[in-house]
C-alpha cells in the first residue's frame, strides 16, 4: 500500500480517565525454585539452562508459546559475530552448542573461518525448546510477569499472568531476560532509558518468498558499480537452494562510506535488499522510532512498520529484477532494539568497546560493530577491531541483592549499546547470568557475594570463552 493510499496513523496519548482501588487479595503460590528466568528469548533460556546445569532447579517463564526471542520471532537469520577480527573465536558455551545442534539439523550455515553463523529461525524454536527441557528447566509459556514481591531489597516472589489466572512463583535468584529490563524496573533499580527520538529504530520484518535469485544476482553483478555489496556469488543458471545470506545496498544520494573507518551510513530503508538463507526468499523491513515500553507506542509501531515494509516491498518489486513475483509468506512482530538498560553495578562505556577493554570480573567477550538505527530511517554501522571484556558488575543491578540482568538490557550506555546489544553477545552474557545465579543459589542468594574466580572456573568449565591469545 503506498503512503497516498493509507490513512495516517498516530500516536495516541496516553489518558488517565480516572482511578479505581483494587481490594487487597490472596494469591496462590503455585512454585517455589532456586533459580527463576524471566523472558525465554536470546539470553533468556540459554540462562536457564545454565542455570540448570550448574546444579539449580530452575524456572523459565516465557509470554509466547516459544522459546528464542529475536533468533525466531523477527526472521533474523543471522545471529551475529561468534569470532572477533583477528580470527578468535569469542563466543562458545551453550550458545555455540546450540548453533551446533542447528547445524546438525541442516539449519544452520556455520563459517568457522570468519566465525559467523546463518540459520533458519523456525527450527530454532525446536531446538532450543528442546535443550531446555532437556536440561530438566520448569517451563511456563503464556506466561507474563506483572508484579514482584519484594522485601528490604530481596525479590521474594514474582507474580505472573496467564490464562490460570494471577499467581505466584517463589525464588532464591532472579534473572531478567525481559530484554526491557521489566523486573529491574519493577524492583526500582536505577534504569537509563532515553526518548524515543533517541533510541534505535524498531522494525517489523516480512519474509517474502518467489524471489528469483538468478535475475537478482545477475542485476546485482551488472550493477556493481553503482552498488555498496558484499561479494557477489557465482552466478549459475541455477542458483536455489541452502547458501549464506546476500546483502545489498542500494545507495541513495546520502549513503557513503565512513571516512577513515570501515562501515558505512545509509539513509532510508528501500535500497536495501536481504536474499536469506533459502535463495528464493528474501527478508523486507519497515522501521520507526518509538518507545517500546509503552503498549500506544507499540501498537503504532507494529501498523506503521508493517506499512513501510510493505513500500519497501512495492518498490523491491518494481526497481530490482527477481522481485516481480515476489509474495509474504510471514511477519514477525515488532522487533525492539533498545529501551530501558539498567544501571549497574559496572556502566559498560563505548571507550571500552573500541578500546578492548579488560576486566578483572570478566564474563563474556564481545566484538560486535556498532550497529545503529537512527530517526529519520539513517542507518550506520562501523565495524571494530579486537574484543572487549564484559564484566560481571554490568549484570548487577543497583539495589536488588538477589537479582541478574541478562541480553541487551545489561548495564551500558546508548552508544555501546549499539554493539552489546547483539544476539550473540545476548546468549554469552545469558549464560554468564544462569551459571552465576545458580552459584548464588547454593550461598546466601546475593549475587554480589559469589566467588568471581569460581563464577570464571565454572563458565570455563562449561566452554564459556573468557580471553583469546591476541
Amino acid at each position: 500500500m503506498s503512503k497516498q493510499g493509507r490513512k495516517k496513523i498516530n500516536i495516541s496519548k496516553k489518558t488517565i480517565i480516572s482511578t479505581i482501588t483494587i481490594p487487597e487479595c490472596s494469591l496462590p503460590v503455585v512454585e517455589e525454585a532456586d533459580i527463576v528466568v524471566i523472558g525465554g528469548g536470546t539470553s533468556g533460556f540459554i540462562a536457564s539452562i545454565a542455570a540448570a546445569r550448574t546444579g539449580a532447579h530452575t524456572i523459565l517463564v516465557e509470554r509466547w508459546g516459544y522459546v528464542g526471542g529475536a533468533f525466531t520471532s523477527t526472521y533474523c537469520t543471522e545471529p551475529g559475530h561468534f569470532g572477533d577480527s583477528n580470527g578468535n573465536q569469542i563466543i562458545n558455551g551453550i550458545g555455540w552448542e546450540l548453533m551446533e545442534q542447528l547445524e546438525q539439523a541442516g539449519a544452520a550455515i556455520i563459517d568457522r573461518d570468519a566465525w559467523k553463523v546463518q540459520i533458519f529461525p523456525e527450527t530454532v524454536k525446536a531446538i532450543a525448546l528442546e535443550m531446555v527441557i532437556n536440561a530438566g528447566v520448569k517451563l511456563y509459556l503464556h506466561c507474563w510477569a506483572s508484579d514482584l514481591i519484594i522485601e528490604n531489597g530481596v525479590i521474594q516472589g514474582l507474580i505472573v499472568q496467564s490464562k490460570s489466572g494471577r499467581e505466584v512463583i517463589r525464588g532464591k535468584v532472579f534473572v531478567d531476560a525481559t530484554s526491557d529490563a521489566d523486573i529491574a524496573f519493577l524492583a526500582g533499580t536505577p534504569i537509563e532509558q532515553l526518548d524515543s527520538d533517541k533510541t534505535w529504530q524498531t522494525s517489523v520484518d516480512l519474509s517474502v518468498c518467489n524471489v528469483d535469485p538468478v535475475k537478482l544476482l545477475k542485476w546485482a553483478d551488472e550493477h556493481d558499480d553503482e552498488i555498496l555489496v558484499g561479494e557477489i556469488p557465482e552466478l549459475r543458471d541455477e542458483y536455489s537452494g541452502i547458501h549464506p545470506m546476500f546483502n545489498c545496498v542500494i545507495p541513495g544520494e546520502d549513503t557513503e562510506l565512513i571516512p577513515g573507518k570501515s562501515g558505512l551510513i545509509h539513509k532510508g530503508p528501500m535500497p536495501t535488499v536481504k536474499l536469506l538463507i533459502h535463495r528464493s526468499i528474501s527478508r523486507v523491513q519497515g522501521s520507526v522510532e518509538i518507545d517500546g515500553t509503552d503498549v500506544r507506542n507499540i501498537t503504532y509501531a507494529e501498523i506503521e512498520g508493517r506499512s513501510r515494509a510493505m513500500e519497501h516491498l512495492a518498490y523491491l518489486k518494481e526497481n530490482v529484477p527477481g522481485y516481480e513475483d515476489a509474495i509474504i509468506i510471514g511477519a514477525s512482530y515488532l522487533g525492539v532494539r533498545e529501551t530501558r538498560r539498567i544501571s549497574g553495578d559496572y556502566m559498560i562505556k563505548l571507550n571500552d568497546v573500541l578500546n578492548n577493554a579488560r576486566f578483572s570480573d570478566v564474563i563474556a567477550l564481545n566484538c560486535r560493530g556498532l550497529d545503529r538505527h537512527l530517526k529519520g530511517e539513517i542507518f550506520e554501522i562501523t565495524y571494530l577491531k579486537g574484543n572487549h571484556d564484559i564484566p560481571y558488575r554490568a549484570l548487577i543491578p543497583q539495589k536488588v541483592e538477589n537479582l541478574l540482568v541478562a541480553g541487551r538490557c545489561i548495564s551500558c550506555d546508548h552508544d555501546a549499546h549499539a554493539s552489546v546489544r547483539g544476539a550473540a553477545t545476548c546468549l554469552a552474557t545469558g549464560h554468564a547470568a544462569g551459571t552465576a545465579a545458580a552459584l548464588a543459589s547454593k550461598g546466601s542468594g546475593k549475587v554480589r557475594e559469589i566467588d568471581i574466580k569460581d563464577l570464571q572456573q565454572t563458565l570455563r568449565e562449561q566452554n564459556a570463552i573468557l580471553e583469546t591469545n591476541n
